[in-house]
């Protein structure tokens, strides 16, 4: 996947990423670090192809094949917590914020501009689940829940994500 590679290794991709660790060093909990991207785009790609969907998502969203398709989920999940960091310094919604760094990035790894309105759409609807939710989004929705087990976390109630996260054992069935 070199559209992946060359994302990853993007100064202004890396940037963004120090920005997010510098801003979570206090508290420890729920860091959005290059794990948990990489944690979301796998199982965003899982999801897919486990229901069958990865011919649907290419026929439906005009793509060139399975690889570039891959690649689109990769980069979804790569950069769906991408402002986050914002949102620690002035309380900007990270999803919104992380579209339109997104638009930016995503040209620089040769993303079409197909490609990268459905990436965008999908980082701007991850945060809250909803009926009219893009094919992408709704899985990277999914994903981003399923990336971690709050039951199991140690900060438990003081994390501020678990409110919107799908806690119920059906999140597991998908």
């Amino acid at each position: 996947m070199k559209r992946i590679e060359l994302l990853v290794n993007d100064p202004v991709y890396n940037d963004y990423m120090q920005r997010i660790v510098a801003e979570e060093l206090e508290p420890k909990y729920c860091q959005h670090n290059f794990n948990h991207h990489i944690d979301v785009a796998r199982i965003a790609y899982i999801l897919v192809l486990e229901h069958g969907d990865m011919n649907y998502f290419v026929r439906e969203h005009e793509l060139n094949g399975r690889l570039p398709a891959k690649e689109v989920i990769y980069a979804a999940g790569l950069l769906h917590d991408i402002g986050k960091w914002k949102e620690y310094r002035s309380g900007t919604d990270h999803a919104s914020f992380g579209a339109g760094l997104a638009r930016e990035i995503l040209p620089q790894a040769f993303f079409d501009d197909n490609e990268i309105e459905i990436i965008s759409r999908a980082i701007y609807e991850h945060r809250n689940i909803s009926t009219v939710m893009s094919f992408l989004g709704e899985r990277l929705h999914r994903a981003d829940n399923l990336s971690r087990v709050c039951s199991q976390c140690e900060y438990g109630m003081h994390c501020p994500k678990r409110i919107h996260k799908e806690s119920h054992v059906n999140c597991f069935e998908y």
